[in-house]
């Protein structure tokens, strides 16, 4: 299983996120640091918000 490190981009204090055990092809889990819902991708390395509507 993937591990995806990154930043979440809607708080204003740095630090990195670690994502364990991600699903090769992705998976939707949540930001630990803000609580929104983001698409975590191993192939881009990184995860993105997603907006709801």
């Amino acid at each position: 299983m993937p591990v995806v490190k990154t930043e979440c981009d809607r708080r204003d204090r740095g630090g990195e996120i670690t994502y364990t055990g991600v699903d090769p092809d992705g998976e939707l889990r949540n930001c630990p640091d803000c609580g929104c819902e983001v698409a975590v991708d191993p192939e881009a390395g990184g995860a993105l918000h997603v907006e709801k509507e």
